[in-house]
């Protein structure tokens, strides 16, 4: 319906014509977040580094990575909320609706990664509570397809809710929404360190948050691996100087940030790196660990499946796993095929003196490159049966390859086949050391061609290389709440979250927003700060003092709701 009337005209410029603001929106996905029990809570703002298709956001590995991360903290503790910030999409993004302390804050987003390095849209942020637009045939406008944005405000919180349908309340009602000092944020989870100091400016200097920061980069642009001409390695490090902590994938790749930083900063600088850098494997969730062994799939012409899962990029050395351990071994045998579930011949040159049609299994050649997500039978499966399905093939592959990687990072390409029965033969690095010490190694590629032929000609030798990778994923990288990587990611999360520095709980601002608590009972953020707050107090140590009382409670829901609780009430909570 079109606004008209005083002011509507100014307000369709910004919103559309066809917006209507007086809709009592209701969100299924958020309608039913949260226990609405009292606990401690602790708010965790999280960042992301997305480098895959942001239309299959379900299958890129950071979104996999908090998922478990969330998922097995969910099974050992119940006082945290997450705010997750993602990319929009055209369809509807349902990956964490199954998690009831979770809110998926969607923003514009770039779609080349390394523009995603020093992309920071405030904009984008402050409307981030918005749905998806409709063109006129009822198609799903994306954010970054280049057509101008028509955002579409829409009450999916209860803050500032009220029955008034006033066009000034309503008005109110959007300018509330947006204001994210009606959040509690206690702690920023960053996944792209180049982005910390653009979260503490905003976060802080724009709104009252100074929350303390733990991170976790994935990736660093290295001289080792980076061929473009504007890395954003210092930055990088730059930004993990703002963290409390940060984690990365593997001590090897500790060392080659290390190596690189001294290039560019002070030996201070370097130290204080080093103390904030700790090493983090990345464990595997323990669903999808198999019970035991499968048999190995051989097709009807005796082939076999050697399994590549990883990025067909430089840094994962694809070209010469082709060249000079695929070919060589098609040369000499042709018993087997060689999976490739990321292949996209779309954006692959040619290289060698085949093409990749030519190497394909359909005509004649080795190369599968089965992706389910992309096939038309499973244009709108879900996500889940996406996954069960790669990890179902992957349980019937004969042995995984993992290669050379100029990075040093973590494979958890490797570790979905060693969970799911899949031994892979791994180059000699200590970065696959600390990935799997039982793996076979190997040196150079006739090395790897070598050990390739035992897996598929010895299936004894082969099953017992299977059994001990399955056994090691067990010991040492299954995420249950007995192991310790779950156990290290809370306390690291409480720890981080302490080191701020609590009010005064004798100052005069405390004793009053605690004697207001306790006369009212109950109170939400908005109601606990508005006209008692000044725009330059920063209420972050506050917030900290609320929690660290013996009578304060948050409640387990999206919006910050203070409770006060008796002693016997509390213990009974």
């Amino acid at each position: 319906m079109k606004q008209t009337g005083l002011n509507r005209e100014m307000l369709s410029r910004l919103l559309g014509d066809d917006v209507n603001l007086f809709t009592n929106h209701k969100d299924k996905t958020h309608r039913d977040k949260g226990s609405g029990e009292p606990r401690n809570m602790k708010r965790i703002l999280v960042w992301p580094n997305i480098t895959f298709d942001i239309e299959r956001l379900e299958q890129d590995s950071y979104v996999q990575t908090i998922h478990k991360m969330i998922n097995g903290l969910n099974q050992v503790r119940d006082d945290l909320w997450w705010e997750l910030v993602l990319p929009r999409t055209t369809g509807d993004f349902t990956f964490f609706d199954e998690l009831k302390n979770v809110d998926v804050v969607q923003v514009k987003w770039p779609q080349n990664i390394q523009s995603t390095r020093g992309h920071f849209d405030k904009f984008s942020l402050n409307t981030s509570f918005v749905s998806k637009d409709v063109d006129k045939e009822g198609k799903l406008i994306s954010a970054h397809d280049g057509i101008e944005y028509k955002i579409r405000r829409e009450r999916n919180t209860t803050i500032g809710k009220t029955k008034d349908t006033d066009f000034n309340m309503h008005w109110k009602y959007y300018e509330d929404e947006v204001n994210w000092n009606f959040k509690d944020i206690d702690l920023i989870f960053s996944h792209l360190p180049e982005t910390t100091w653009n979260l503490v400016n905003y976060l802080g200097n724009e709104w009252h948050h100074l929350p303390p920061v733990l991170g976790y980069c994935h990736w660093f642009d290295v001289e080792e691996v980076c061929n473009w001409r504007y890395p954003a390695f210092i930055r990088e490090c730059e930004g993990i100087s703002l963290m409390e902590k940060c984690y990365v994938n593997t001590e090897s790749q500790k060392k080659l940030v290390l190596k690189n930083a001294e290039k560019h900063f002070s030996d201070t600088f370097i130290k204080e790196l080093d103390n904030k850098i700790e090493p983090y494997h990345l464990p595997v969730t323990e669903e999808h660990i198999i019970d035991k062994l499968e048999k190995p799939f051989i097709n009807t012409d005796g082939k076999q499946i050697i399994v590549f899962n990883h990025r067909t990029k430089t840094y994962k050395d694809f070209k010469n796993f082709i060249l000079k351990v695929c070919e060589p071994l098609w040369e000499k045998r042709k018993d087997f095929q060689v999976w490739i579930p990321l292949l996209d011949l779309a954006q692959m040159k040619e290289i060698g003196d085949k093409t990749w049609q030519e190497r394909l299994i359909e005509n004649g050649g080795y190369i599968d490159n089965k992706n389910y997500a992309k096939m038309p039978e499973h244009k709108n499966s879900k996500p889940e049966l996406l996954t069960k399905l790669y990890h179902q093939r992957l349980s019937k592959c004969k042995v995984g390859y993992s290669p050379p990687q100029k990075y040093k990072g973590w494979s958890v390409a490797t570790t979905d086949g060693m969970m799911r029965g899949c031994p892979f033969v791994m180059f000699d690095a200590d970065y696959y050391h600390e990935l799997n010490p039982t793996a076979d190694t190997f040196t150079n590629y006739d090395h790897a061609i070598k050990l390739l032929e035992r897996y598929l000609d010895d299936d004894k030798y082969r099953d017992k290389k299977a059994q001990e990778s399955l056994d090691y994923v067990n010991k040492h990288l299954s995420w249950n709440p007995d192991e310790k990587a779950i156990k290290r990611l809370s306390k690291d999360i409480d720890k981080v979250i302490k080191s701020v520095k609590p009010a005064n709980p004798d100052g005069k601002a405390m004793k009053k927003l605690l004697d207001d608590l306790k006369d009212k009972g109950i109170m939400t953020k908005r109601e606990l700060i508005t006209q008692r707050w000044g725009s330059g107090i920063k209420f972050t140590p506050y917030r900290r003092a609320l929690m660290e009382h013996p009578n304060v409670m948050d409640t387990h829901q999206r919006i910050s709701t203070y409770q006060w609780v008796d002693k016997k009430d509390q213990k009974n909570s």
